[in-house]
């Protein structure tokens, strides 16, 4: 894998030809996926698309809990299809707690011809994501600690959950990156760009 630090978005294009990439970094609130998708966007030049800000906008002009959601990930699929369309790669930062976050990302990505890969941040660390939730300026979709829901949700999360601040995440058929975020960031880092812009895994 070519290294890609330090370089412009033309430096980054040229050193990886080839298709465009469609990649979702899936997690827990707090468990890494937006540091990640910047420093991922650093390296690669690719866009990034955070679910929290489009559910956000949506609840300051009034929408619903109940529908502000499902109408996210819709825009947030419509705007990462757009910019595969433009020949833009795509980061999705968002969780992925129903199969059709994975199998809207892969119809997606198959449409304009790119490739995906998925990526779930896993922190099992409480200290340490209270640490991280305490540590951020809360958008308004987002929890304040552990346990604590949004201001708006009016009703339980229909995720499925698995222990404390764990919720299942659908990934693709075919398997995904699992990363450990506790520890030091740059072989993470590092990690997921060899998985990212390498060669398609295996059957």
């Amino acid at each position: 894998m070519a290294d890609t630090a330090g370089r412009t978005r033309d430096d980054v294009d040229t050193a990886r030809p080839g298709p465009r990439l469609l990649v979702q970094l899936a997690g827990a609130p707090g468990s890494g996926k937006t540091r990640l998708a910047r420093a991922l966007a650093t390296r690669t030049g690719a866009a990034v698309l955070n679910s929290d800000i489009v559910k956000s906008t949506l609840l300051d002009a009034g929408v619903l809990w109940s529908v502000a959601g499902p109408a996210a990930y819709q825009t947030l699929f419509a705007l990462a299809d757009d910019l595969l369309g433009q020949d833009h790669d795509v980061l999705l930062d968002s969780p992925s707690h129903y199969a059709f976050i994975p199998d809207s990302g892969r119809r997606i990505a198959a449409g304009r011809g790119a490739r995906y890969r998925f990526v779930e941040c896993a922190c099992a660390d409480p200290a340490e994501l209270r640490r991280r939730l305490a540590g951020r300026t809360p958008m308004r979709s987002q929890m304040r600690d552990l346990d604590q829901p949004p201001p708006d949700a009016d009703a339980p999360p229909t995720a499925i959950r698995l222990g404390e601040h764990r919720w299942q995440t659908f990934g693709p058929p075919d398997g995904h990156l699992v990363v450990d975020t506790c520890g030091p960031f740059e072989p993470v880092l590092e990690r997921v760009l060899g998985f990212v812009l390498g060669d398609p895994p295996g059957p």
